[in-house]
């Protein structure tokens, strides 16, 4: 008999060799119990007295000595229904519990190069086919070497993943925009003369407010609400922008 199925269905491994091998003697004092089950007198008597507890094992006294025997099988189903009616009891107490840990709002600075790019290179893992990237790029930033380099590594690892990525850039910058992504066949680019000071990339379920002066620095926004204007906000500005 497989007893990984007796312990997922709640069994310890000395339980479920103890109920076993009573179902297979029927009524048994606790010496042949022990030699079936393979198990020390003591283990022995530990165990029935927990399968006792849980109601799958009754005995009888007889010339002052304990005559064991297994309850039947089917009873094992009322344990589990039992366990699944105080499951559902405390159920709506945990769906509160997991409302409120998605609800909670984390922010994380990734400050300096590495920790950066760290995150960048993480991002880029996580997204996969179909995920979206949205962003509006910081125009200043768009003027300098090192940042059109940075996102157009970035940005090509989202382009082999296949991620819907979508660049909102400021129109000042449209010529050094359209030069960084020029061999990029995935993103999309349009233009709005709205100004963002920082830049903003919005992913499923979190926000991040991007700067690149002394030291770069990133502030990861877990949040679901802001995530969700952010997003909004976005996507109303990308209608309304042009190519």
């Amino acid at each position: 008999m497989d007893l990984e199925l007796f312990k997922e269905l709640g069994f310890t491994e000395r339980e479920a060799k103890v109920y076993l091998a009573l179902i297979e003697l029927g009524s048994s004092t606790a010496g042949p119990i022990a030699a079936r089950s393979g198990l020390q007198h003591a283990k022995v008597y530990e165990t029935l007295q927990r399968l006792i507890e849980k109601g799958l094992v009754h005995y009888i006294v007889i010339s002052k000595t304990k005559h064991f025997k297994a309850a039947p099988p089917k009873d094992i189903l009322g344990l589990l229904d039992d366990r699944k009616r105080r499951f559902k009891e405390i159920l709506s107490e945990l769906e509160l519990k997991e409302k409120y840990a998605k609800d909670q709002q984390i922010a994380v600075v990734h400050e300096g190069f590495k920790a950066f790019k760290a995150l960048f290179d993480r991002l880029a893992d996580e997204l996969k086919k179909g995920d979206w990237y949205y962003v509006f790029p910081f125009k200043e930033g768009y003027k300098t070497k090192a940042i059109p380099a940075f996102f157009r590594t970035f940005h090509k690892k989202l382009e082999e993943k296949k991620v819907v990525d979508k660049v909102l850039s400021n129109r000042e910058v449209k010529k050094e925009v359209l030069s960084t992504y020029k061999d990029n066949k995935n993103i999309k680019i349009k233009f709005t003369d709205f100004n963002v000071p920082i830049g903003i990339v919005i992913i499923k379920g979190k926000v991040i407010q991007v700067t690149w002066e002394d030291k770069p620095t990133a502030i990861e926004i877990v949040s679901a609400q802001i995530y969700k204007q952010y997003k909004i906000f976005f996507e109303d500005m990308w209608e309304k922008a042009s190519k």
